[in-house]
């Protein structure tokens, strides 16, 4: 969300280049006829960042990466809520399968029912789009705090600083069976670090206009959008761009045993869902 905002930066200023002209690294939707961004004073503004399991742009994929984003303009706080991919829906089944089955307006919908809150855009990627950005913008740098070895997810980390690629990044947001007794609920807070952690790389190159530009002309070839026109795109990179990394929070629903291998949304996740709609900022988590 963050990459697919802060292209459209300079967007209007070099003329505007043209979406999607070639291979497809992420999609950006916007949910609903009224969705709109709002600089009003206390106003929370909410999207979701969502990673699917596609390998190609023909397969829409499960959406295993789950990430509602909260951002109160005003002041300039962010959080981020982590929802585990087996997650019982309010629709029933698992949330991630209404991805698979309705795109991102489905499962958008599901969460705006389980949290109680508006999503007005939300974003998402495949794994290849998602180690091409990665790729593009020269990597990322992240912390990571405990051993991670996965052969299944191709993890090979000690405790450390990283400056990771796309292939390293993407298996450090897949590793869940580093964590024997939190897999799934760990892997969604990890995949929250490395969303703010882009974040943080991007800032920290403070590339420039002539940075910037080139950086955007190359993305905007590869986003397509949907419903959402090029003084949004504008505004929505605007807002990324003007985040505090150290601001944001990155908390995991709390979540219990459902039926089968769902996990069920615990009656202490209506405490969290309160404290992140009234304004996007979690004074009690």
């Amino acid at each position: 969300m963050l990459l697919a905002g802060s292209l459209a930066v300079a967007w209007l200023a070099i003329g505007s280049p043209q979406p999607a002209a070639g291979t497809t690294w992420f999609t950006v939707h916007k949910i609903g006829t009224e969705a709109h961004l709002t600089d009003a004073p206390g106003q929370p503004f909410y999207f979701l960042a969502l990673g699917n399991d596609g390998r190609t742009d023909a397969d829409p994929g499960l959406g295993d990466a789950i990430h509602v984003i909260g951002v109160n303009p005003a002041t300039g706080d962010a959080s981020i809520l982590d929802v585990p991919r087996d997650t019982e829906a309010p629709g029933g089944g698992k949330i991630n399968a209404f991805h698979a089955g309705g795109g991102l307006p489905s499962i958008a919908n599901q969460l705006n029912r389980m949290m109680g809150i508006t999503i007005s855009y939300a974003v998402t990627t495949n794994f290849p789009g998602f180690v091409s950005m990665v790729d593009e913008i020269g990597g990322v740098d992240i912390d990571v705090t405990e051993p991670m070895f996965d052969h299944d997810s191709g993890t090979e980390f000690a405790p450390g600083r990283y400056h990771m690629s796309g292939d390293s990044l993407l298996a450090f947001s897949r590793d869940r069976k580093s964590y024997p007794q939190e897999g799934d609920r760990q892997r969604t807070v990890n995949q929250g670090k490395a969303i703010i952690a882009a974040l943080a790389t991007l800032r920290a190159q403070n590339p420039g206009a002539a940075g910037t530009a080139k950086l955007t002309v190359t993305l905007a070839r590869h986003v397509r959008t949907d419903g959402l026109d090029l003084s949004q795109m504008y505004e929505l990179g605007r807002l990324a761009m003007a985040i505090d990394p150290a601001r944001i929070k990155n908390v995991v629903i709390p979540t219990g045993a459902g039926a089968g291998t769902n996990l069920s949304v615990a009656p202490a996740a209506q405490d969290l869902f309160a404290d992140f709609r009234d304004d996007a900022i979690l004074q009690n988590h």
